[in-house]
Formats: C-alpha cells, structure tokens, sequence
C-alpha cells in the first residue's frame, strides 16, 4: 500500500511540475512508471493476477527502474536506450502504451522535437480514452508542433535522408523537422552522397532539391586487347608446335642419314634453325598467354545490352594456357582471381 501511495504522489507532483512548465511556456514532458495502480478501464482476468503473476510486467519494471534515475539525472540518451529496451518486453501487452510516453519525453528532452510527436501521438492513439492525461499530452503535442517546420527532400534517384546523423527516411519524401540549423544529407546506392546545412524557421516549408552523381568507377581496357592476345597465343602456339614437328622430323632425317653414313651436316644445321623457332614460338606463347590472362582480370567486360557490370569482389576466375612441345617440355600460366 505505501508503495501505491508513493507512486500516487510521485505522479501527481510530475503533473504540478509539467503544468507549471507549460504555464510558464516551457516543455512540459514528464515520464511515467509502470506502477501497480488501477487503470481506468476495467481490467480483465488476466489483470486481476497478481503483479508477481505477470514476469514479463516484472521484467519490464526493473527495466524502468534502471531508466528513470537516469532520466531525472539528465542522462536522457541512456535513459532513452533503457525505455526502448522496456518496450520491447512489453511486446503484446495492454500496459506496453505507457512506455511511449516515457520515450516521447526522452526525445522531447532530446530536441527531437518530431520524433517526441510521432510517438506522442501513437501514445493517444494507443491510450483509452479515460486516461487521465490526455489533455497534458495534447497540451505538449499542441506545443512541439509549433516548434516544426515541414522539409521537403526531392532527388534525382532514390535513397535515403539523414538528419544531422540520423536517418530520417526515404528519399524523394516530406519531413516534420525541428526549426534549427541542421545538416542534411541524401544518400543512395552507387550515388556519391550530398550533404548541406540549411536553416529552418518554425512552421516553415522548405524545398531542397538533390542531384546525386553517380560514383566514378575504373573502366579497364577494351575487352579487344584480351582477344587480340588470345589470338597471339594461339598463332605463337601454332608456330612453335609446327617448328617443333619438323625439328623433330629433321633430327629423325639426320638419324637415317647418319646409318647410311651420310652427310648430315645440313640436316643438323636445318634441326638447330628448328628447334630455334620452336623455343622463339613457345617463348612467345608464353609472353601472350600471360598477358592475357593479366588483360582477362582488367578488361571492363560488357553486358549485352552495352552496359557495364561490375566485377564481383568475391567472384573467383580462372584461366590457364598449358605449351607442349612434342618433345615433351612446355610451359604452363595459370591464373585466378
């Protein structure tokens, strides 16, 4: 019983003190507890249980108990952070509505003057009509709306707004802001931002228009070098492969010759040229080869239709080129991204 008198008495000096704010042309927002006190409306069964029947009423309770010191601490951030955690528990059920009242207060003590009316007004919407004050909120409410002035973002592609570091919401869009000196910034995907500062009178409606550039990104070279050093590869390979075959024909001449003691001498002069191209050829295949693969990782690829995709940065290629002579030595490039 003294506990219910305490939070009785407790209540009733936060509206003395809201009502002479508001009397003397302050802010008159004030917090309220959970408390085990009557509703207005009739209770249901569920209500009639005992306080220590409801754990999730409880739960919520030590929540707000760790919220209000640092409310009337000043310490409206924190406080602000413990009353969204206490709403969140209150998930589903009747008495959930309370806690957006004390939310309204900390943003209102906050100078966020529009988010303290949404939740203000979902507060009304939320709270029974017998509620006993209703007429204070409306009050507040009557007295932060004046403190508005209506923004009114377009921009060139979709994204979103940010209010001096706080996302206000979708762009192109209209806003309830508080009157004051802020930053705004429009933000979208593949855009570079914008941000100015603009100065809003109350009651003011203020248009501000947005062209967002799209961000410059690397183009790589035409995808016609990869194929110009494909193509080189590919007659590198063919030239070596074909001065290998006859190198290797040439030696087997000189071979024969040598059996049926002949000169061999040009025949030997004829396999060393051979073998020289063929080495020229594979070298070279290897020099293109390599260089394709190199082209392959930066070549700016198209779409069909003409326009550039971006290469994934988790996209994994591959390519190798693998050089055999028919003597069996070659070389092999192999590349992956």
């Amino acid at each position: 019983m003294a506990s219910r008198l305490r939070g009785v008495r407790w209540r009733a000096v936060r509206r003395a003190l809201a009502t002479a704010l508001l009397g003397l042309g302050a802010l008159g927002a004030t917090h309220r507890a959970i408390a085990d006190e009557p509703e207005a409306n009739p209770p249901t069964a569920s209500e009639t249980a005992p306080a220590a029947a409801d754990p999730q009423l409880e739960r919520a309770r030590a929540v707000v108990a760790v919220a209000e010191p640092l409310f009337m601490a000043g310490h409206y951030a924190a406080a602000l952070a413990e009353y969204a955690r206490a709403y969140e528990i209150l998930a589903g059920h009747p008495r959930q509505y309370w806690v957006l009242h004390n939310l309204a207060a900390c943003n209102e003590r906050l100078f966020r003057y529009d988010l303290a009316v949404q939740l203000y007004e979902e507060y009304l919407r939320r709270a029974p009509a017998t509620e006993g004050d209703r007429k204070e909120v409306e009050a507040i409410l009557q007295t932060l709306r004046s403190l508005l002035a209506l923004l009114v973002i377009q921009s060139s592609v979709p994204g979103e707004v940010w209010l001096d570091d706080r996302l206000l919401g979708a762009a192109p869009g209209r806003f309830r802001v508080p009157a004051g000196r802020h930053i705004v910034e429009v933000r979208a995907d593949h855009y570079e931002s914008q941000r100015r500062e603009i100065q809003l009178d109350a009651g003011q409606v203020q248009v501000d228009r947005f062209q967002l550039q799209p961000l410059s990104r690397y183009r790589g070279p035409s995808p016609a070098y990869f194929w110009v050093a494909v193509g080189l590869t590919g007659a590198a390979t063919v030239a070596g492969t074909t001065a290998g075959v006859m190198a290797l024909n040439a030696h087997q001449q000189g071979k024969e010759q040598a059996v049926l003691y002949l000169d061999t001498q040009a025949d030997a002069a004829r396999t060393r040229h051979l073998a020289l191209a063929a080495d020229i050829g594979f070298g070279a295949a290897v020099v293109f080869g390599a260089t394709a693969t190199v082209l392959y990782f930066v070549t700016d690829w198209e779409k069909p239709d003409g326009k550039s995709r971006g290469r994934e940065p988790n996209a994994r290629r591959s390519i190798s080129v693998a050089l055999a002579a028919p003597g069996g030595f070659g070389a092999s490039v192999r590349g992956s991204f």
